[in-house]
């Protein structure tokens, strides 16, 4: 839709919405980090899901980060040491991202 948009609008005015969409979109991949954890363990739904994913995002936005770095060495490794490696990447990138976002929903009750 981006690109579509590109091609009808192509100017500066374009720059503004396309950075406000990249900073959104940034975001809501660090926060779904959190926020897969937040639902598993905690039961938190809907709209109180994703104002505690953000705000835990915003607080420590490493954990996440850290999060996407091990699924890509997971992948990584997978594709070129072995495919065998792909099946055992889930369990520690889950354990990561359960063990951070409990690390920081703890540390706001401080």
């Amino acid at each position: 839709m981006g690109l579509l948009n590109w091609e009808l609008y192509s100017g500066p005015g374009f720059l503004l919405p396309l950075a406000l969409s990249g900073c959104a979109s940034v975001l809501l991949v660090l926060a779904s980090c959190y926020a897969f954890s937040l639902r598993m363990t905690a039961g938190l739904r809907g709209k109180r899901l994703w104002l505690t994913a953000l705000h835990l995002v915003a607080r420590a936005p490493l954990v996440p980060l850290g999060v996407l770095a091990l699924a890509f060495v997971a992948l990584l490794l997978g594709t070129s040491v072995t495919a065998s490696l792909l099946l055992l990447a889930p369990g520690p990138v889950a354990l990561f991202a359960s063990a951070g976002t409990w690390t920081e929903k703890h540390a706001l009750h401080r």
